[in-house]
């Protein structure tokens, strides 16, 4: 049978390659125990906060759109941040800016990122029928700036892709580098900063220095609001002000979801404090991880540890989802063969870690 160019079925067919992405736990009933470290989500905020913030967030008019809600938002995250409101743009949670961008300021284009690196940027590009090039990091996990600028300049890209701190890797990017690459680069730079609450400082500076820089930040992490899906990018207001107004969706992001920022930030000693209490975790289970002898620990300004174990990290996964531990698999990292991406979780939920690493090593799994 001949499929008609632009059929329905040809339009699934083009879809189907696409990898997609796919989540360590998918929410089934047999996972409802397990311990999840493998989606960097904050558990040391407390629960019962959440709870009040997502009550008092939910007590409004859900038949009207978020009209002063947004504005409030806005207004909120400019004083918090120094920047003017105009400067902010709302999101459905960081992934949404990204997918906006791939698809409206790539299409068919040509972007850089690093390697390796959020997978998302890869997912989306090719979603829309761009190229996405990965120039890979030095050994030491900093960035290749002469490899990324050299590579604008052989395929055109628009827009380049940095995750600093870096997912998977954990560490952040000096801003010299950053600098080098936003003076020599005449596109879009994307910064993600998804996890920059929990690291020594921010490239934000940059989106009111350089007019060619966006710096995506999220309520996912820090703030402990993955499940109210809620992101916002901060640029110059010109670049601001017309992806809101001309890019956007209209009311990109729920009442619920705009009142819970607006929560979220009346809580900001709560939430620095929480990362303040992640950090001294992080070094705690970093100093432990190290203790076992096959493994291989990074530093991390994230809330998330990089392990190498140089061995068969899909394997070690399975034997700890079995234990009832979920980590994520990120295989091999550069010249790392092996690797596990850790979230920082509460004390009990380390314990229950290091105890299943502990037998998976015993059972001579690494």
């Amino acid at each position: 049978m001949t499929i008609a160019y632009g059929s329905f079925d040809e339009i699934l067919a083009r879809i189907s390659v696409s990898k997609g992405y796919v989540p360590v736990r998918t929410g089934v009933a047999s996972e409802k125990d397990m311990i999840g470290l493998d989606s960097n989500e904050n558990y040391l905020l407390e629960a019962d906060l959440i709870q009040r913030i997502g009550e008092e967030a939910a007590r409004c008019d859900l038949r009207s759109y978020p009209r002063e809600e947004i504005i409030e938002l806005r207004e909120m995250l400019g004083a918090w941040l120094d920047v003017q409101p105009e400067c902010i743009v709302l999101s459905n949670g960081g992934d949404q800016l990204i997918d906006l961008i791939a698809t409206v300021l790539l299409r068919g284009g040509t972007a850089l990122t690093v390697k390796p690196t959020y997978s998302l940027y890869q997912l989306r590009s090719e979603l829309v029928g761009g190229k996405l090039i990965q120039i890979p990091l030095k050994n030491d996990f900093s960035l290749d700036a002469p490899g990324l600028l050299s590579a604008a300049n052989q395929t055109r890209a628009s827009i380049i892709f940095l995750c600093s701190p870096n997912n998977p890797t954990g560490n952040q990017f000096s801003e010299a580098d950053i600098v080098e690459v936003l003076r020599g680069f005449r596109g879009l730079v994307l910064l993600d900063e998804a996890y920059v609450e929990f690291a020594s400082r921010s490239a934000l500076p940059l989106a009111q220095k350089y007019p060619n820089v966006g710096v995506i930040r999220t309520f996912s992490k820090a703030f402990g609001g993955a499940g109210a899906r809620l992101g916002y990018m901060v640029t110059n207001p010109r670049f601001g002000e017309t992806l809101t107004k001309k890019v956007q969706l209209p009311y990109p992001i729920s009442k619920f979801s705009a009142r819970v920022g607006i929560q979220c930030l009346r809580h900001l000693k709560s939430m620095q404090d929480s990362v303040l209490r992640l950090t001294q975790e992080r070094v705690w289970l970093i100093s432990r991880l190290r203790r076992f002898e096959p493994l291989t620990v990074f530093d991390s300004e994230a809330n998330f540890v990089l392990v190498c174990t140089g061995g068969d990290s899909a394997l070690v996964c399975s034997k700890l989802r079995s234990l009832g531990i979920a980590v994520k698999d990120v295989g091999d990292v550069l010249d790392f063969r092996g690797c596990l991406r850790v979230t920082v979780g509460t004390r009990p939920m380390n314990e229950k870690l290091l105890g299943g690493l502990e037998q998976v090593i015993k059972n001579g799994r690494l």
